[in-house]
């Protein structure tokens, strides 16, 4: 199994097929009962298992016009193309289409249950302040405000910078895909933009660009809001 988790990590790293894990698997001598348990479908089992990190699916057009939450929750056609919510198949009713959402807070709670990695993650709190220039977000006037409004107390308090875009996944540039992804700045700068740092909270597939964004945001914002704790303000700040 442990052979077969750090396959999974290759496989994850470098994209190889399902085809090309079971050979590489075979290659290594993996045989009979052992194969059995060291498959993909096992691996990827025990691994859920290991990582706590919940899947979150919310309801969404099929044409990518909305996510249905907030104003839309209960909508059962959309309100920009009219075409219905659900599909009924095999007498159940299933959403026609989904976003995906990754929560923050499992994630957070995984990094700091580590020693080392929750030193890493006081970079904010420990820092020299630069007296003449920008060496980073932390000089800037919007942080400095927020200190001054009894925002960011604690030692292991989060700031998070906040970032959106759209991009085609296919060369014939047919589809849309939206990605919305959180950089955590309680890491130094130098390793806080590494891929294996970065916080993708939200897919938003395709084929349209949404016609209401804020809806699909707002999974996003009631999670920032449990995560603000006892304040009543929440700022963010998306590019």
């Amino acid at each position: 199994m442990i052979l077969a988790l750090r396959l999974l990590d290759l496989k994850c790293k470098h994209n190889f097929t399902d085809n090309a894990f079971s050979d590489i698997l075979n290659l290594m001598g993996v045989k009979g009962d052992d194969k059995e348990t060291s498959s993909l479908y096992k691996a990827k089992e025990k691994l859920n298992e290991l990582v706590d990190i919940k899947l979150n699916q919310v309801d969404m057009c099929i044409n990518s016009c909305c996510a249905f939450t907030g104003i839309y929750v209960d909508d059962l056609v959309c309100r920009f193309c009219s075409l219905e919510r659900y599909i009924i198949s095999n007498n159940t009713q299933k959403s026609q289409k989904s976003a995906m959402y990754i929560p923050l807070l499992d994630r957070f709670r995984i990094q700091y249950a580590n020693l080392e990695r929750s030193f890493k993650l006081r970079y904010r709190s420990q820092r020299e302040e630069c007296d003449d220039g920008y060496s980073d977000i932390f000089d800037g006037h919007l942080y400095k405000e927020l200190v001054e409004e009894g925002f960011f107390t604690d030692v292991r308090d989060i700031a998070l910078i906040g970032s959106t875009d759209g991009y085609q996944i296919f060369r014939q540039k047919t589809d849309d895909c939206w990605v919305v992804m959180f950089i955590n700045a309680n890491l130094f700068p130098d390793i806080r933009v590494k891929k294996e740092n970065l916080l993708i909270s939200a897919i938003i597939p395709g084929p349209n660009q949404p016609k209401d964004f804020n809806s699909f945001l707002r999974p996003i914002i009631d999670e920032l809001k449990l995560l603000q704790g006892k304040f009543n303000k929440l700022y963010y700040i998306f590019n």
